[in-house]
């Protein structure tokens, strides 16, 4: 963060000092010792090399200007022959910089533009640049350009890595804030289908109560021990729930433990309250995923549930059958269904049987639902015998 924040002086600095020794450079340098066709220092040659030095302020920001105004005034001090001096390793600094911050077209024509100038200029005979100058040169301009080649390579790596992390967290959240609403989501489920059954069954049991208390009191008795055995029993689920999910490490799957055997207790609690209710399983029973089990549970609760408050039925229907792959449940009742409905849209099962529509999909499974011919109502699912979650 800091050098971050230097950077911009740092290469004011870099150019005000090689503007400086440069200059300096041309200015006390005995050429007459170096080669005797060299002129002396004129205003043009300083500005020439001022100016040069001065480009390497910008050598990040806009490398290939910076190194195009270098190049020029090298050749400005040069062809008018005039002492280079320091501008010749100051251009290694300036090709450095143009690989390591442009693109790596921009370094190679820049490379490519200084050895022709190299050969060009021993063509040309200019002073103070004989073979093995010339040799060396390309030596020293071939090794700051792999250089700086390596620096943007290195960086535009670093950079990539970085964006990859970046969405990787990014997808980490989108993930979590998933769980999060698929959570609530569930949470949302299991309190709907523990406390609306539970409810609906007390609803009725206080109703029966209410109508006989004063003219049966041991059916009125017998519907406060429904209540009163409901209410334990969907407190007692609802803290089994509650506490499961407050596990750090519990598994998402698993609810609530109810699962195929524990229908036999839902249909006796139905019974109790005034419907006559079938259940038959068929098939070669096995043990299946403990989410498939619990849904099978949950469909059959829900639609009883139904059954209580909807329908008006005095009779229903639950079968369970063990099929290859999977289970099939279905529950029928004979109350005043209304007029028939598509599979999965709408009828008297509200958002309870919508969830358990989702809900059976997520597991791979599949469920309809619908009113038949205005004579009751069928609720009827395929699950498969272990989870297969869908897209």
């Amino acid at each position: 963060m800091l050098a971050r924040r230097l950077s911009p002086y740092l290469d004011l600095t870099i150019g005000l000092v090689a503007a400086l020794m440069s200059v300096a450079s041309l200015l006390s340098t005995d050429i007459a010792g170096i080669d005797p066709r060299l002129d002396p220092a004129d205003p043009l040659s300083v500005a020439a090399t001022l100016v040069a030095g001065l480009s390497l302020v910008w050598r990040r920001r806009r490398p290939v200007a910076a190194f195009a105004v270098f190049v020029t005034c090298c050749l400005v001090v040069t062809l008018t022959d005039h002492y280079i001096g320091l501008l010749s390793v100051l251009l290694l600094f300036s090709l450095y910089s143009l690989a390591a911050h442009s693109r790596r077209r921009n370094g190679v024509a820049g490379l490519v533009l200084c050895l022709l100038v190299f050969i060009g200029l021993a063509v040309l005979d200019v002073p103070d640049l004989g073979t093995s100058d010339l040799l060396q040169a390309c030596a020293l301009l071939l090794t700051a350009w792999a250089l700086g080649d390596a620096i943007r390579s290195r960086r535009i790596q670093q950079s990539e890595r970085l964006r990859i992390a970046e969405q990787e967290a990014a997808a980490a959240r989108e993930l979590a804030a998933r769980a999060v609403v698929e959570e609530r989501l569930r949470i949302a489920r299991e309190l709907h289908d523990v406390v609306a059954h539970s409810m609906s069954l007390i609803a009725v049991q206080a109703g029966v109560g209410g109508h006989v208390i004063r003219t049966d009191v041991a059916a009125a008795e017998r519907a406060l021990e429904i209540i009163a055995e409901t209410s334990r029993k969907a407190l007692a689920q609802t803290r089994s729930m509650l506490g499961l999910l407050r596990a750090e490490d519990a598994d998402p799957a698993v609810s609530p433990l109810q699962g195929i055997d524990d229908m036999e207790d839902l249909v006796h609690d139905v019974r109790e309250s005034g419907v006559d209710v079938s259940l038959t399983v068929s098939g070669a029973v096995r043990p299946l995923d403990t989410a498939i089990e619990l849904t099978a549970y949950r469909i059959v609760q829900e639609s009883l549930t139904n059954v209580l408050k909807h329908s008006g039925a005095r009779q229903a229907q639950v079968t369970v059958a063990y099929v290859p792959g999977g289970v099939d449940v279905e529950v029928r009742d004979h109350g005043h269904g209304g007029s028939p409905a598509p599979a999965g849209v709408g009828g008297p099962g509200g958002h309870g049987l919508v969830g358990l529509r989702e809900r059976t999909r997520l597991l791979g499974g599949t469920l309809d639902y619908g009113a038949l011919d205005g004579a009751g109502f069928r609720v009827a699912a395929h699950l498969p015998s272990s989870m297969a979650v869908a897209p």
